[in-house]
């Protein structure tokens, strides 16, 4: 095993690998194929926490319509909206909802609770403008993939703090829900998440002090404060270092009254929604089934 760093140097290892992603996306973006007819209009929300991008979907619609919330993966340090574009075209023309990716702030330059708060305010915006924006504030979703999905799920339980909207579901796929226990102590299914990569999401994003946080690390919230909270998919891959985390959190979810619904695929490895395979392909009709049965009309 290789020796341990400091925050400093995985922060600073962290911001080499992103200059690295970076250069990769705009060499990628060369390529790009354009074209669909679910094209996304880029929409830069103004918040207390600094100008969010979005990435809206199906707003060609003028009638009023559910929304799903969306957020990117990437260890709270890499990832754009864009990444979750196929699976949001997907979602739009299976369910006939509105779609915003939230291009949320990254670590470490911009640290917890940034992008939780970013997340916040961004839904916050569009529930005080709803009917400017067409969205029925009784069908509003909120999901997200890795990384993303521990904002989502966080952003559930500060929409329950708050006490001004509420999701009626939310989607955790394969999601980071301990970030107080070292990724040395975790799991290591062959094909998981390195250790040491891990341990520059972890230090990248959050303070050591702040680990145990429910804001943070949602298996560390108390039974009152899980309870109420939205029906909860989860989909879990096999080979992966947070697949326990997550089968933990589903429990407490359900032990404090939560509907869950958790599928797990044995043979996947984190961040498998984003390949093609069988098991994506049950996935994703996985989280269609269950947004079109809490957000769909009729």
């Amino acid at each position: 095993m290789s020796k341990l760093l400091t925050r400093e140097q995985y922060i600073k290892k962290a911001r080499r690998i992103r200059h690295f992603y970076d250069l990769m996306y705009k060499f990628k973006k060369l390529f790009r194929k354009p074209g669909n007819k679910f094209k996304s209009k880029e929409i830069f929300i103004n918040t207390n926490y600094g100008k969010v991008r979005t990435l809206w979907y199906g707003f060609e619609n003028t009638e009023k319509a559910s929304v799903l919330f969306d957020l990117h993966g990437g260890g709270f340090i890499l990832g754009r909206a864009e990444m979750d574009e196929n699976i949001n075209i997907g979602f739009a023309g299976e369910i006939g909802c509105k779609i915003i990716s939230i291009d949320y702030a990254k670590a470490p330059e911009y640290p917890y609770p940034a992008a939780v708060n970013q997340t916040y305010a961004v839904v916050k915006h569009v529930y005080e403008n709803a009917d400017k924006y067409m969205i029925d504030t009784g069908r509003m979703a909120i999901g997200g993939h890795s990384a993303g999905a521990n904002i989502g799920t966080v952003t559930c339980l500060k929409a329950k703090k708050e006490g001004l909207f509420q999701f009626v579901c939310q989607i955790l796929d394969y999601p980071p829900l301990d970030l107080a226990t070292s990724p040395l102590d975790k799991p290591r299914p062959k094909g998981s998440i390195p250790p040491n990569m891990a341990l520059v999401f972890d230090a990248s994003y959050v303070d050591p002090d702040q680990a145990r946080d429910p804001f943070v690390s949602p298996v560390y919230a108390a039974p009152e404060d899980l309870a109420g909270l939205p029906p909860a998919l989860f989909i879990l891959a096999g080979r992966d270092s947070l697949h326990d985390e997550g089968l933990k959190y589903c429990g407490l979810l359900n032990a404090a009254g939560v509907v869950t619904e958790c599928h797990e695929y044995p043979d996947a490895a984190h961040g498998f929604t984003y390949e093609p395979s069988k098991d994506t392909v049950d996935a994703l009709e996985k989280m269609t089934a269950f947004l079109k049965r809490y957000i769909q009309a009729g």
